[in-house]
């Protein structure tokens, strides 16, 4: 029996993998992937492991790659550093950002129209005065990146 969903999206409710899927690589050298022999690893995951945590991937096929260095502090694109992001201040208490949102355009009829998804990656720490800091990046599907 078919629902409304199935009905709107001409009935194929399957979804595609995402352009950018991630890697979390773990303090002890273990790592999950997010997709691994068929197999998709959720994001709870990483969260249930989330302080022994050191570096979080994001990469596409075609070659970008987004790195999160919880260690120290760092945001590297394609294994270098972005060096406008390094701040000179020590780095306390760092915890990764990684979110999806996804756009999605619908007509009057309830027909998607376009859908695109920004990739929200970075991370938050506290520098000796104990004052909050973020630094997001927001990833757009061809691998594009502003800084949030």
């Amino acid at each position: 029996m078919s629902n409304t969903i199935d009905l709107n999206l001409g009935g194929n409710n399957s979804m595609e993998p995402p352009t950018f899927i991630w890697i979390a690589l773990f303090k002890d050298n273990s790592k999950i992937e997010q997709y691994e022999n068929e197999t998709e690893h959720k994001f709870k995951e990483v969260q249930d492991k989330i302080n022994e945590l050191a570096y979080f991937n994001l990469t596409d096929k075609k070659g970008h790659m987004f790195t999160v260095d919880l260690i120290n502090g760092r945001i590297g694109y394609n294994y270098l550093p972005l060096p406008y992001l390094e701040a000179t201040t020590e780095k306390n208490n760092i915890r990764l950002i990684f979110f999806r949102r996804h756009r999605v355009e619908i007509t009057e009829k309830a027909i998607e129209k376009s859908h695109t998804i920004e990739y929200h990656l970075g991370l938050q720490y506290q520098d000796l005065e104990k004052r909050n800091h973020k630094i997001i990046l927001i990833i757009d599907e061809s691998g594009s990146f502003t800084i949030g």
